[in-house]
């Protein structure tokens, strides 16, 4: 949707009002990202993040993942295919993100101000994890949801999916355990966010199938009731016809999302 392609106006002026009042190190990362200069957003906040004076402030690792975001939308511009300078960037997104999480927990002092940037990494990893799977390479859709778990601990559709590409790739042990967790999370009160809500039904549908297999009747059963629960969401994710065509141009744009989302063989997020 288009309110999540790029951080609002308002946004970026509210960056500006709450980053004006630290300091004129912080000052410079928000007009760099505000004038599109992600490189040099990414460059400055990892040096920031050297410096002692800066090591336990979260905000240089939030520039630094939303810069490597914004250089993952321009391939054309900035060096980020396999080997490039900013090669894995969406990964390193997801890496710094997690990073920020982790500095601004204590406090969280800052967690409220970037939602709407939250939004935009969950988005586009979903929609990455959801390629891999729809080509079959299950390992790698589940390290793509396994990287936006760590930075977005808090949407557990994403969990619920990760879970699902561990099981397809064989790795039972972790993916029960993360289907389980999202069932956990998940019931009929549950509220999707907007930006992952369309794979829920379809999750659920693959899990209770699975869980059936299992004998886990009653999270089967959980799993098949929330089916139709979350399908308003997007009704088409059980048409199998429509499946089908979106595997049809998933192949398409797979030559694409290869060249600049090239995973490493480890696909874990490190701090």
């Amino acid at each position: 949707m288009k309110k999540y392609i790029l951080l609002s106006a308002i946004g970026l002026l509210s960056f500006l009002r709450i980053d004006a009042q630290t300091d004129k190190k912080i000052d410079e990362l928000v007009f760099l990202y505000v004038d599109e200069k992600y490189d040099k957003v990414v460059d400055k906040s990892l040096a920031l993040a050297e410096n002692d004076a800066y090591k336990k402030n979260p905000l240089p690792f939030i520039y630094a993942s939303m810069g490597y975001y914004q250089m993952s939308k321009r391939p054309d511009k900035y060096d980020i295919g396999k080997g490039g300078k900013y090669a894995n960037t969406l990964k390193m997104a997801q890496k710094y993100l997690y990073t920020f999480m982790k500095k601004d927990a204590k406090a969280n002092e800052h967690y409220n101000d970037y939602k709407e940037y939250y939004d935009l990494l969950a988005d586009t990893s979903n929609k990455l994890g959801q390629h891999y799977f729809l080509m079959e390479d299950y390992r790698k859709s589940a390290g793509a949801y396994k990287n936006a778990v760590k930075a977005l601990p808090n949407d557990p559709i994403l969990l619920l999916w990760q879970g699902i590409g561990e099981v397809k790739s064989l790795n039972y042990a972790e993916g029960d355990k993360n289907i389980l967790d999202a069932l956990a999370k998940i019931d009929e009160n549950f509220k999707p966010s907007e930006v992952t809500a369309g794979v829920l039904a379809h999750g659920m549908l693959i899990v209770s199938e699975y869980l059936t297999q299992k004998g886990d009747a009653t999270n089967a059963n959980k799993a098949k009731k929330l089916v139709d629960v979350f399908k308003k969401y997007d009704p088409d994710e059980l048409d199998k016809q429509k499946m089908e065509q979106r595997k049809e141009k998933a192949k398409e744009d797979d030559r694409i999302m290869r060249k600049f989302y090239s995973e490493d063989e480890d696909t874990s997020t490190n701090e």
